[in-house]
């Protein structure tokens, strides 16, 4: 847990409180653009960085995250407010944030972190894409197009259809505030560029004349007072509509702790001498912050990368940064929200094109496409399809099935089970005195049992002993590391094949846990006590007629 204000120094306490305010300065430009995407009222992106952001920074398990809006949650959002409305947000957003609780009470945190890499890649990739061409009709001021278009290749379609409506000043506004911000991330700089496009775009919109929607022209005025908190919105929470809603709570919730520990594991690595988040403790953080938002008018939110990484660049320490970043964008939002009406919608758009391009770090897919396996790319790109023309809550689930099945691919190209001659065993990775054995009694068949003996590699397991022949057998099971039902079932029946072909079977070698799941199983009882070795020679001496000494009982 981080240290108390009160027991840092106070120079680490300023520190803190300027990263805070140089990262809440970040989020505002950014807060209202993400709530732009999604479809909702600008007020909402802010209310999610400030109540959202000063919740999780207070009960979350990494010193570090800044918590708001994201654009990893902006299909997703703009999906649910395309097919339910505006005012469904609210319900799903305390949803997910009850979903995340009860992850954090499972204690899932660390299982959340073994998502599959490729798919957190083909996911983001998808996003990104998704994000990027949704803005298009803002930053051309695109007229006439089909709000109610869902999938992407609906809406680019629509898009080109319409490029005819296009004039040129909104374009013009939209391009130049896009070469700028690309241009000025090229070097860090402690001045945010999407706060310099902001300011400059609306001052020029107004000086210039230039007509251009804007966010006054599109929303109305921002409100100027404190948030009033509202839980009217559990008054629509019927039983079938919650139940419609889950999977899609699911996809938010899911997605909320996948970018949330992702966050804190680029903190950790960005801060390695203040120790390592806790996953379980920022999944109870994520949770109690998208409970929070919806009552204070806000929208679900996570992590934010690129912001947290802000803070940490500008000498953040502790939680007090992403609280003095929460206070800092509540503050500016109620002292300056009249201004924000004149802000241009193409200047936002190009923010947004900017994000989705650093989200979906194109230059580690392109690595990826050229260096990864073929059969991962499957999962990669099959995840990003997904993600662009179908249902995004299906697009992780796919990615999760895809990885699934390629593993158990490989897995059973892996050997669970080999014979052993003399000849083979000779290369020194068995001991001496078991090849002499080998070689002097090739009446014995010697199998060496290994890795995984489970469902994935049974099948593979019989049809190397089933029918084999009729000599003794020695199962080694020394590099066998755990074996399942299907495992113990599968040996049974060997074992009982074996036995009514009249052909005497002893194990050797076997690991205690492995040893423990055959005398539950009964496969102990079956072959004997006497025919368990604690060494191969042993049983080999004991097959061919040389002493018989049992260890295990």
């Amino acid at each position: 847990m981080s240290r108390l204000s009160t027991t840092m120094p106070r120079d680490e306490i300023v520190a803190n409180l300027i990263a805070g305010l140089i990262v809440g300065v970040v989020a505002i430009p950014l807060s209202i653009a993400l709530a732009v995407a999604v479809g909702v009222p600008p007020i909402a992106g802010l209310y999610t960085a400030a109540f959202a952001g000063g919740v999780a920074a207070v009960f979350g398990g990494s010193r570090f995250n800044i918590t708001g809006p994201t654009a990893a949650l902006v299909p997703l959002l703009a999906h649910a407010v395309l097919r339910y409305g505006v005012d469904v947000l609210p319900l799903l957003g305390a949803m997910s944030g009850l979903m995340l609780v009860a992850m954090w009470r499972l204690r899932l945190g660390r299982l959340v972190r073994f998502m599959p890499g490729l798919v957190v890649v083909g996911f983001t990739a998808g996003i990104a894409l998704s994000i990027g061409f949704g803005q298009l009709n803002t930053l051309l001021a695109v007229t006439g197009t089909d709000p109610s278009l869902e999938h992407f290749h609906q809406k680019l379609i629509d898009t080109v259809r319409h490029l005819s409506t296009v004039r040129l000043q909104t374009p013009l506004v939209g391009l130049l505030s896009l070469v700028f911000l690309f241009r000025w991330q090229r070097t860090p700089k402690r001045i945010p560029g999407p706060l310099i496009v902001v300011l400059v775009a609306t001052v020029l919109v107004q000086v210039l004349g230039i007509e251009t929607p804007t966010i006054g022209s599109r929303y109305g005025e921002l409100p100027r007072g404190f948030p009033i908190p509202d839980l009217n919105f559990l008054r629509a929470a019927r039983l079938d509509l919650i139940i419609e809603l889950a999977p899609l709570a699911a996809s938010i919730a899911i997605l909320s702790g996948v970018e949330s520990l992702l966050s804190a594991v680029v903190a950790d690595n960005m801060a390695p001498a203040f120790g390592r988040h806790d996953p379980d403790r920022e999944l109870l953080g994520q949770g109690l912050a998208n409970l929070v938002a919806p009552i204070m008018g806000g929208m679900p939110a996570t992590a934010a990368i690129a912001r947290t990484a802000t803070g940490i660049r500008n000498g953040a320490t502790s939680r007090l940064a992403g609280v003095a970043h929460a206070v800092t964008v509540l503050a500016i939002t109620l002292l300056f929200s009249g201004l924000g009406a004149q802000i241009p919608l193409s200047a936002l758009a190009a923010i947004l094109i900017v994000v989705a391009w650093n989200i979906a770090d194109f230059p580690e897919v392109t690595h990826l496409l050229r260096g990864a396996p073929r059969e991962d790319l499957v999962a990669l790109l099959g995840t990003a399809l997904v993600t662009l023309f179908f249902d995004l809550t299906y697009a992780i689930g796919f990615g999760i099935v895809a990885s699934i099945v390629l593993l158990l691919r490989r897995l059973t190209r892996m050997p669970s089970v080999a014979a052993i001659v003399a000849e083979e065993a000779a290369d020194g990775w068995i001991p001496d005195e078991l090849v002499t054995l080998l070689k002097a009694h090739p009446d014995v068949a010697f199998f060496n049992v290994q890795g995984v003996l489970s469902f994935h590699s049974a099948a593979e397991f019989e049809r190397a002993l089933i029918g084999h022949d009729h000599r003794p057998l020695v199962l080694r099971m020394r590099d066998l590391h755990h074996i399942d039902a299907s495992g113990l079932i599968m040996l049974r029946g060997i074992i009982d094949q074996r036995r009514h072909a009249g052909a005497r079977i002893v194990l050797t070698d076997v690991q205690p846990e492995v040893l423990m799941a055959l005398r539950r199983f009964g496969i102990i009882g079956i072959v004997g006590p006497a025919a368990v070795f604690a060494r191969a020679e042993e049983a080999v001496a004991a097959l061919t007629g040389g002493a018989i000494e049992e260890v295990a009982g």
